[in-house]
C-alpha cells in the first residue's frame, strides 16, 4: 500500500509519501508466514518551480525493514521477499536526491 500527499503554494511544493509491505506469505510444506518481514518506506520531497515548465527538487527517503525483511532501492523496490536470500536482512536504507524536471 502506498499513500501520497502534496501541497503547493506559489512556486513551492511539498510532498510526503508512505508505503508499507506486510509480513511475507510463504507457501510450501512446513512454511507459514515469515515473521518480522514487514517493511515501511517514507519519503519527503520539496520542489521549487523556476517557471511553468521547470522545477528543481530535493528528496529524502528511508526504508525500515523488519528483522527478516531486506527491501532496498533501485532494482529491488518494496516487493515480495525471497526466503533465505539475503544476508543483509533487517538492514535499513536511507537515500537522498536532487534533480530538475523540465517539460517540453
Amino acid at each position: 500500500m502506498y499513500l501520497v500527499g502534496k501541497y503547493e503554494t506559489g512556486p513551492h511544493s511539498a510532498a510526503l509519501a508512505y508505503g508499507w509491505k506486510g509480513d511475507e506469505k510463504l507457501s510450501g510444506a512446513g512454511f507459514s508466514d515469515l515473521p518480522d518481514s514487514k517493511a515501511h518506506q517514507i519519503t519527503a520531497r520539496y520542489g521549487y518551480s523556476l517557471s511553468k515548465r521547470t522545477q528543481l527538487y530535493a528528496l529524502a527517503t528511508r526504508i525500515t525493514n523488519g528483522s527478516n525483511a531486506f527491501q532496498e532501492f533501485g532494482n529491488t523496490p518494496i516487493t515480495s521477499t525471497t526466503l533465505f536470500q539475503d544476508p543483509s536482512r533487517g538492514a535499513d536504507s536511507t537515500g537522498f536526491g536532487l534533480g530538475m524536471i523540465h517539460s517540453f
